[in-house]
């Protein structure tokens, strides 16, 4: 099967946007043994010390928002294939990047919440903050969660379709098995 070669911008913004998110995430995981940020982030070491989770994430929120032309790219070049079920996977992934996003916002809305924390002497108002900031970090694992799971529905969608198009059976059961580990 032909790709549309009037869709050729699209398939090239599509593939260059995963090659720097997979750059990004890269950046993101090596970053995290630099900083010496612990994961699963705590509530009193952001409010301590938020510069690095909220950079991290900032970069990371970057990342994830490149999934939006990548979906795009994918879907006009496997559109002509499965039109309903790639339509399907592009929706997927636009919630989950959005849920990406607010995940995200969740752990930089901690920054102005840090500058406030450090000059509380009140151990009844520190507690205050820390479970405000407990709340937000436990909101952002949810949505990221819930977000990791959509993108991979959406992943295992376009990698079924890629079974039968451009991209070949090996790229497809590539994508399809890697989307499915996730749930594992």
């Amino acid at each position: 099967m032909a790709v549309d070669q009037s869709w050729k911008g699209v398939y090239k913004s599509g593939g260059f946007s995963l090659l720097v998110g997979g750059i990004i995430l890269i950046a993101f995981l090596l970053s995290v043994f630099i900083f010496r940020v612990d994961l699963p982030l705590t509530a009193q070491a952001v409010l301590e010390n938020p510069v690095p989770p909220v950079t991290l994430y900032l970069a990371a929120a970057l990342g994830e928002f490149l999934l939006i032309p990548s979906a795009l790219g994918l879907y006009f070049s496997l559109k002509d294939i499965n039109k309903n079920r790639m339509l399907i996977a592009v929706s997927f992934w636009s919630v989950a990047v959005t849920m990406y996003l607010v995940s995200r916002g969740q752990i930089m809305s901690l920054l102005p919440l840090s500058r406030s924390y450090m000059p509380i002497s009140s151990d009844f108002t520190r507690a205050a903050y820390l479970v405000s900031a407990d709340h937000a970090l436990e909101v952002a694992n949810i949505y990221g969660n819930i977000a990791l799971m959509l993108h991979q529905v959406g992943s295992i969608l376009t990698g079924l379709v890629m079974l039968k198009g451009v991209y070949g059976r090996r790229t497809g059961i590539l994508v399809t098995a890697s989307s499915t580990m996730t749930f594992i």
